[in-house]
């Protein structure tokens, strides 16, 4: 037997609206990569450069590739610009990935900076960017700005399973899961 539709059990759909707040969705994101970040210290300079097998990225590609994504979503949406204009990071993918997946200070500064610009631009985006019809987007004709955002944010869960099995290769210890399960993070926002 199917389930009910959500219209079914009483509760109009609002496809317009976000399910969660701006700020709800980034303290969430935030947490998330929390976890990414503190999965990138259970790793050495000298992992950064291992394959899981020959045609999956290397671990400090992965870790660059996450933040990437974020940035140049979180721009497209946010900014409504897709391209870059010079002095931007991704004016120069090749240099900047060079510059970054070799070493875990350069990979932790990429994703702290990737995840303050999210912030930074959220912030200062009207309420269209995330509501509106986005035909302009690389990927999906007609998909609203906060669901493209959903995009880079699923991937980085995606890749972070990736990142703990490449983690548990090299005889690295990961952190837990869950942001949740980390007093450092979840006591202050427990019973909010």
């Amino acid at each position: 037997m199917d389930e009910p539709t959500f219209q079914e059990r009483g509760m109009p759909l609002q496809p317009d609206l976000p399910y969660a707040s701006r700020e709800q969705f980034l303290d969430h994101w935030d947490g998330v990569r929390f976890i990414t970040l503190k999965l990138l210290a259970s790793f050495k300079d000298q992992d950064l450069a291992y394959r899981a097998t020959s045609n999956t990225r290397m671990v400090g590609e992965t870790f660059f590739h996450i933040g990437g994504h974020q940035y140049f979503v979180a721009r497209g949406v946010l900014l409504r610009r897709w391209r870059p204009e010079p002095g931007e990071p991704d004016a120069d993918w090749p240099g900047l990935q060079a510059a970054t997946i070799g070493s875990t200070a350069a990979l932790h500064d990429w994703l702290s900076r990737t995840q303050a610009d999210l912030r930074r631009w959220m912030a200062s985006a009207d309420a269209g960017a995330l509501a509106d019809l986005r035909p302009d987007n690389p990927w999906h004709e007609g998909i609203r700005g906060w669901l493209l955002l959903h995009h880079p944010y699923q991937d980085e869960l995606h890749h972070r399973g990736q990142l703990y099995l490449m983690a548990r290769l090299l005889g690295r210890e990961p952190p837990m899961v869950f942001a949740e399960e980390h007093p450092e993070y979840w006591n202050p926002r427990k019973g909010k």
